[in-house]
């Protein structure tokens, strides 16, 4: 720490003041000046949702979804509000105490009105926003983040100060908010970057006191030394439950702390303040819609109409997607299940789509460096790796085909949540070239993303098709759940299937880049000039060989193909054809089996300079690729 004493770096707050007024300023600026409309281009993923609940609060005062709130969103996304999540509410009869959860029981009916029709989300991060909202339109929900933000950016800057030198301690803020995805997720209107918010500054709430100096305090600290700080953490949590259940896995290692350092009046406290803010907020939920889970009961998602769009856009135009229970035995199917796991927690780090080394970075340093000397980690650290450790096993065997959070995600958005108490894994350092190393590799994988965060957002399977991320396996586990399903002329195109008595059996082909054309009539495609395309290929069921037939423009061309890691390279002067044994492949959902293939050509030539009328693209090979059972 180049000699200098923990009092005086306790109190150099000017780095950090500094970072949160860049924060403010860029941030700040942004939110107050883009047009969010445009600039998003459309309304994405589950958006749609929380921008009626946030308008419906903020000028309506009330969580009821009726035509003005529908008739609203057309004043700025003249796309509608596809992938909208409504329910119908239910009347509350009788209700009582169980000792399981959900730890209440009802006897309801349906509602009475059944015009009447309530948002399938937590309001919890609507509810904070709608005050911004109310001031400045739907830019209040950036207003809300960019406040947030620079209250991360404090509290981190604050508790890495107490482990590095002033310089360190802000490089390392910066690098853990801007060389990952955290940027990107600062334009969505969902709770990712809210949850990511009440995950931190619980965590920095709970854990500051453990290695500030109490003698020389920094000003506004000091009841961060007593009760109140493991309060405020557990009523931050509390609301994070609400905005998401699988946050309450963060509570635990709160609880199992103040458990060890027996310091029972603030378990019981820390408990009860949890509870009351959680439970509270289920609570009103059951109020405002007659059952306690949001996201349960008789709920649809809507994509191109909505009720009350018309006279005759009724609720049943949706599509059911209620969640009351379990998949069970769909998640520990023994077919696949150990399959799924071990997989996932390959995929769960090095994912191309979703993996934590490319877009979070400063989370896998913090766990690597914390495991270094893990014999000189305090006890609570240990459990912070434990909630973090937890929070991922708890999705890749709960959700093991979208624990990535679906399709239109960028990165793995259900991590976003867990992804601030990794901060408090850093320990004591001293070498600037440790700020460096997240800069530059987390930068590598991020800054395509961060520096045009409404894009990547609103084009969520562009980011992998080049650069760095190629080098990383595609997520077969999450097939359905890549980001690349959103554009859907590339994915589940049909292949085979060939007429003319060949009785070769079809599959789907999923492009991953742009490297590729679409499929010809020949049920054939051609290979970019000079490039490698990728793609799955995916079949309901075990095939013995992949035959592609190879066919060259005008030029030779080398190519060289690659299935599941087996490759062969030739050079193609006239038609000619190879083939590979496939290996078993990998058993997706025990119902499809998907190999990773790739094929690149050597040269290229454009049809239009070789007789072609108006072919202008740039050709390598010509593939048609054939399965043989």
């Amino acid at each position: 720490m180049n000699g200098e004493p923990a009092a005086e770096r306790c109190v150099n707050l000017r780095p950090g003041v500094i970072l949160v007024a860049a924060a403010l300023a860029v941030y700040g600026g942004l939110a107050l000046t883009v047009d969010f409309p445009r600039a998003a281009i459309g309304i994405q993923s589950d958006e749609a949702t929380y921008y009626m609940m946030g308008h419906s609060l903020a000028e309506d005062g009330d969580l009821t979804y009726r035509r003005e709130d529908l008739t609203r969103v057309w004043k700025e996304f003249p796309s509608g509000p596809a992938g909208l999540f409504l329910k119908k509410g239910r009347d509350i009869l009788e209700a009582g105490a169980m000792l399981r959860p959900p730890f209440i029981w009802m006897r309801t009916q349906p509602d009475p009105d059944p015009s009447r029709y309530f948002y399938g989300k937590s309001f919890a991060y609507p509810m904070f926003a709608a005050p911004f909202v109310r001031l400045v339109g739907t830019n209040g929900f950036l207003v809300l983040h960019a406040l947030l933000l620079a209250l991360v950016v404090w509290a981190s800057y604050l508790f890495l100060l107490t482990r590095m030198n002033a310089l360190l301690a802000s490089a390392m803020t910066g690098a853990f908010i801007v060389a990952s995805i955290v940027p990107v997720y600062f334009v969505w209107i969902t709770p990712e970057f809210f949850n990511f918010s009440l995950g931190l500054l619980a965590y920095f709430c709970w854990l500051y006191k453990e290695v500030a100096p109490r003698d020389i305090p920094v000003r506004g600290t000091r009841w961060l030394f007593t009760p109140s700080g493991d309060i405020a953490a557990a009523a931050l949590l509390g609301i994070a439950t609400f905005s998401k259940i699988t946050n309450a896995l963060l509570f635990l290692p709160i609880l199992a702390w103040l458990a060890w350092r027996r310091r029972w009046g603030v378990f019981l406290s820390a408990g009860a303040v949890f509870g009351l803010c959680a439970g509270g907020l289920f609570l009103a939920n059951m109020a405002i819609t007659g059952e306690w889970n949001y996201q349960g009961g008789y709920r649809r998602t809507f994509a191109f109409e909505f009720p009350f769009q018309t006279d005759k856009s009724v609720f049943e135009v949706g599509t059911l997607m209620g969640r009351d229970e379990a998949l069970t035995d769909i998640i520990f199917d023994g077919r696949v299940f150990w399959k799924n796991l071990t997989h996932n927690l390959a995929y769960f780090f090095v994912g191309r789509y979703a993996g934590l080394a490319a877009y979070f970075f400063p989370a896998v340093f913090a766990a690597l460096a914390f495991l270094s000397s893990p014999r000189q980690r305090p006890g609570w650290q240990w459990l912070v790796l434990g909630a973090g450790v937890l929070q991922m096993l708890f999705f890749i065997i709960n959700t093991p085909y979208t624990w990535n959070g679906g399709g239109g995600s960028v990165g793995n958005r259900y991590f976003m949540s867990a992804y601030g108490i990794f901060l408090f894994l850093l320990p004591p350092l001293t070498r600037t070239w440790t700020a460096i190393i997240l800069w530059v590799v987390g930068g590598l994988f991020t800054a395509q993303l961060v520096l045009n965060p409404f894009a990547t957002s609103f084009h969520p399977g562009d980011y992998a098709k080049h650069g760095p991320l190629r080098w990383l396996p595609v997520e077969r586990t999450l097939v359905n759940g890549l980001p690349i399903n959103t554009d859907t002329a590339k994915v589940r195109v049909w292949f085979g299937d060939n007429k003319g008595g060949q009785h070769d059996p079809g599959f789907q082909i999923y492009f991953l880049d742009d490297n590729a054309y679409g499929r010809e009539e020949d049920g054939s495609f051609w290979v970019n000039g000079e490039s490698r395309a990728e793609f799955l290929v995916k079949t309901d069921r075990p095939m013995k060989r992949l035959v592609l037939n190879l066919s060259p423009g005008p030029l030779d061309t080398t190519v060289r193909a690659s299935v599941d890691g087996r490759s062969q390279q030739v050079v193609v002067r006239d038609t000619q054809q190879i083939s590979f044994t496939l290996p078993p492949g990998f058993w997706y959902q025990a119902r499809a089996y998907v190999w990773v293939v790739s094929i690149s050509s050597s040269t290229g030539f454009v049809p239009i300079f070789h007789g072609a009328d108006k072919d202008t693209r740039f050709l390598g090979v010509r593939v048609k690729p054939m399965l043989v059972e």
